[in-house]
């Protein structure tokens, strides 16, 4: 129980340290920290939450578990000043989003499945098989995460939509819509994105509008799904698992697909 808490503060301290990377206006439908006070109190907040995951970790006395968890932090870390350093002309653009997206979500879920499976006394092979389920799993729960930006409701998913877009956070349908972009508008609104601008409320408007009428998001949710059907296969091999705790995790991988938050 101590380390499932201790991963949930490490996880909130991510969304309180990215809100103000990315300047985030809300969190599940309430101001973000940064902008209920202010960014020195979100970053210390967020500082002091992970000082009470490590406490809660040490306490186990476990090197091969805060391996795990240093792993995770530096991930995470790499992910972010990867992502913040790319070039956005890049023509492997798609392959990069995929490895900041591994090194952050991929990487927090993974962690904590192979943790959980260290602490229940698991193999090391059996453990793997934890982490890469939990790696496909994260992976496709950022994929769904980058759609609902478009197409998700604002009152349910507690962000406003086109986010991303509002932040110059690039994710894969607008990486996709760009790539397929037939480039007869010299100067469209997916141009700024190429650029160091703040877009105003009509680039975000139009580039939205490209997005949602390509196949970026349709893309997207299949690329999501291939992951989902990575993790359920994963969890076939997991042989010390019983039936019923199988279906539970495959319905896990479907219910993935299906959030809206």
């Amino acid at each position: 129980m101590d380390a499932a808490v201790a991963f949930e503060l490490m996880h909130t301290a991510s969304l309180i340290h990215d809100d103000v990377i990315d300047q985030a206006s809300t969190r599940r439908g309430k101001d973000a920290v940064h902008i209920r006070w202010n960014n020195k109190i979100s970053v210390l907040s967020g500082d002091y939450f992970l000082s009470q995951a490590f406490k809660l970790l040490v306490g186990y006395n476990n090197w091969l578990l805060m391996n795990i968890v240093v792993e995770i932090a530096q991930n995470m870390a790499e992910g972010e000043v990867e992502q913040a350093f790319a070039n956005r002309r890049s023509e492997d653009l798609e392959e990069r989003y995929f490895r900041w997206i591994g090194k952050k979500s991929a990487s927090f879920f993974a962690g904590c499945c192979k943790a959980g499976s260290l602490l229940g006394g698991d193999s090391h092979e059996d453990q793997n098989l934890w982490a890469e389920f939990g790696y496909n799993l994260g992976i496709a729960f950022q994929l769904i995460d980058d759609l609902l930006d478009y197409t998700g409701e604002g009152g349910i998913t507690g962000k406003p939509l086109y986010g991303d877009l509002s932040n110059g956070v690039i994710t894969l349908p607008l990486i996709r819509t760009l790539n397929s972009n037939n480039n007869e508008r010299e100067e469209s609104s997916l141009d700024y994105f190429f650029k160091d601008q703040i877009p105003s409320k009509k680039i975000i408007s139009d580039a939205a509008r490209y997005v949602l009428e390509g196949d970026g998001p349709a893309y997207t949710y299949s690329r999501a799904e291939d992951y989902a059907k990575k993790a359920a296969g994963i969890i076939k091999k997991l042989d010390f698992v019983k039936d019923d705790k199988k279906v539970v995790l495959e319905e896990l991988t479907r219910d993935v697909l299906l959030r809206k938050k």
